[in-house]
């Protein structure tokens, strides 16, 4: 919730389009991928400009089918932080233990969800849907945030790896879609009300990882990110 806050409090603050409106009296096509979102970065982009959404913002797509007249419409819409519920990815992969793999998120991110009664614009009437979102662009910098759940409850263990290659989840497949982990967030403890967060940074400079326990500060290393708490 705090990033959230702070991410769009700083975009407000160094926005340099602010006020502008690009007026569009012609609505695109909803089955027309393309034109749906060269319409809606457009508009966006002639309103927001700044080095928060330059850095930290990304675009997905929300793709709707209708059963009864087989229309397929796109939704395009922005993002900031990709948000992965551990034990319904959990329930979704079928695991039996309890741990789920980076890559298991990314898949239950585009899965299929089928809405028995759901608004169709061209039978303007409730259908049965099947909706799913895809990634389209995704921000140079990736928050992610791997929810546990009310009171932490939810004790899944996360599969991850230094680097991240997620080019088979992002729509435009001609665009190199790879990170490097250089941050985490660890919460120690039973809830979030009596627990304990401690921070892991990679340093830019020396490459070192290093642990941030309060005002405590020591040289770590990825091994110990791995081990380390619940992220």
């Amino acid at each position: 919730d705090l990033i959230i806050f702070m991410l769009e409090k700083m975009h407000n603050e160094l926005n340099t389009k602010k006020g502008n409106n690009l007026i569009n009296n012609q609505e695109p096509n909803p089955c027309d991928f393309n034109a749906v979102y060269l319409d809606f970065i457009n508009d966006y982009q002639s309103k927001n400009d700044s080095i928060i959404t330059q850095e930290f913002y990304g675009y997905n797509n929300i793709i709707s089918s209708c059963s009864k007249c087989t229309n397929i419409s796109h939704n395009v819409q922005t993002f900031n932080i990709l948000f992965f519920p551990l034990e319904e990815v959990r329930k979704f992969k079928n695991y039996n233990e309890n741990r789920v793999f980076i890559m298991d998120c990314f898949d239950y991110y585009q899965k299929i969800d089928i809405y028995p009664s759901y608004y169709c614009i061209f039978c303007r009437d409730n259908c049965l849907t099947y909706s799913q979102t895809r990634l389209v662009d995704t921000p140079k910098t990736l928050i992610i945030n791997l929810n546990r759940g009310k009171g932490m409850q939810f004790n899944v263990d996360i599969v991850f790896d230094e680097r991240l290659d997620i080019r088979n989840y992002v729509y435009n497949q001609q665009s190199t879609y790879y990170y490097e982990l250089v941050g985490m967030l660890c919460h120690y403890g039973t809830n979030d009300m009596g627990g304990h967060f401690i921070a892991f940074c990679k340093d830019s400079t020396d490459g070192n990882w290093y642990k941030f326990n309060d005002a405590i500060v020591t040289l770590s290393s990825f091994e110990e990110v791995c081990q380390s708490g619940m992220p």
